[in-house]
């Protein structure tokens, strides 16, 4: 299983605090002879001077890519985007050797970019000599020029025979790290796990941002489209369960629970069965598409779960007046937080779609209620329509 870094530096990155001075820094590589020391801090294998690599199926642009920051996976959608199986398939044809290992896996095996489908583990044996030369050729191709290659490619980070090597810290060089021994563990930004890179296409593309959380601690919405902009601050929970967020491979004892509740076989562990099943009860109210057991899933599927409520045991009524009172900024389409639960309850939106984000069936609560009160139908609710709700109410 391949897993960026050690666990500390991981702990370290996701408390903000990456490339801390003391942890884990790397020397400067030396060619000697055509190959660089094997020693510590030095590259996992013996590189070569002139290394192979892989061809690009395009003619290259003079500029490159930008480097990829380091972009830990947010959301549950694992599969095997187009720039992965495109560098997977060019890397087994380049060298023919070794396995082609695999992509996706569950979302319960860590952060190693696996669950979004942004990570490819490539089969070579660092003991037999055909496959680690195979493997030397690959890295030293991949990172050489302070990882030009590895820009166009989209790759963030690479891990082999213990040493890690990434590109937001490629003048550290090759890192110590753990295991992947027998086999390169690669993992992509979005932009190359969707193969929107100069490699592929021939020019340098917008910044992929990929998926984006909505509530804080929660996963990120599935997202098959590139997102060229900033995802949005996150928003702090509006419901709280008893209940943990469970992901796809899960096997935790409320799995059965909610596979009882969706309606679909109890096996105790969330598979893609359930998963699907999650995914249109999430469509159906008005829930951030997570296809995962999250808080506000679990709020709406087992609601006898929740333990706390924003919105606490505001009246319709009451929620309007509120709302008036304290809510000036128009809420739109796919606005989440607070503000929208008590709009959901003002709207008197069932319960399992009160979730405090505007989704589809709230927006068309709020076009029905405008239309009733002779306000101008436009799925966006402004102060002056929270004016007029507190007014009828």
């Amino acid at each position: 299983m391949g897993k960026p870094d050690g666990s500390r530096e991981i702990i370290m990155r996701r408390l903000g605090l990456a490339c801390v001075a003391a942890l884990l820094c790397a020397t400067t590589l030396t060619a000697i002879s055509g190959t660089t020391s094997t020693a510590a801090s030095s590259t996992p294998v013996a590189f070569p001077s002139k290394p192979k690599g892989l061809k690009a199926p395009v003619t290259l642009p003079k500029d490159v890519d930008p480097a990829s920051a380091y972009v830990p996976q947010v959301a549950c959608q694992p599969g095997t985007p187009r720039g992965v199986a495109l560098t997977r398939d060019l890397v087994m044809r380049t060298y023919g050797v070794g396995g082609a290992g695999n992509t996706a896996r569950s979302c319960t095996e860590g952060v190693s970019e696996h669950a979004d489908g942004r990570a490819w583990d490539w089969m070579v044996d660092v003991t037999k000599p055909s496959e680690r030369a195979a493997a030397a050729d690959f890295l030293a191709w991949l990172t050489k020029d302070g990882g030009t290659n590895a820009r166009r490619l989209g790759v963030m980070y690479v891990i082999y025979n213990e040493k890690i090597w990434a590109i937001y810290r490629a003048k550290e060089g090759w890192r110590p790290s753990s295991g992947h021994r027998d086999h390169v563990h690669v993992s992509f930004s979005w932009n190359g796990a969707r193969g929107t890179t100069s490699f592929w296409t021939g020019k340098v593309h917008p910044v992929d941002y990929g998926p984006c959380a909505r509530y804080s601690g929660q996963p990120g919405v599935v997202n098959g489209q590139a997102r060229t902009t900033p995802c949005p601050a996150l928003t702090a929970l509006v419901r709280k369960t008893s209940r943990s967020t469970e992901e796809l491979g899960s096997r935790a004892s409320t799995v059965r629970s909610a596979q009882t509740a969706l309606g679909v076989k109890v096996t105790g562990t969330l598979d893609t069965t359930t998963r699907s099943a999650l995914a249109r009860y999430q469509k159906a109210h008005d829930l951030p598409p997570t296809a995962t057991l999250d808080q506000p899933t679990w709020s709406s599927l087992v609601p006898a779960s929740t333990t706390w409520d924003a919105a606490g045991s505001m009246t319709s009524g009451e929620a309007a007046r509120y709302g008036a009172k304290n809510y000036p900024t128009t809420l739109g389409p796919w606005a989440t937080g607070k503000s929208v639960l008590v709009l959901q309850v003002a709207l008197a939106v069932p319960r399992a779609d009160r979730n405090g984000y505007l989704g589809p069936r709230t927006v068309a609560a709020v076009k029905a209620r405008q239309q009733a009160l002779g306000r101008p139908v436009t799925g966006r609710w402004s102060k002056a329509d929270w004016a007029a709700l507190a007014a009828a109410s």
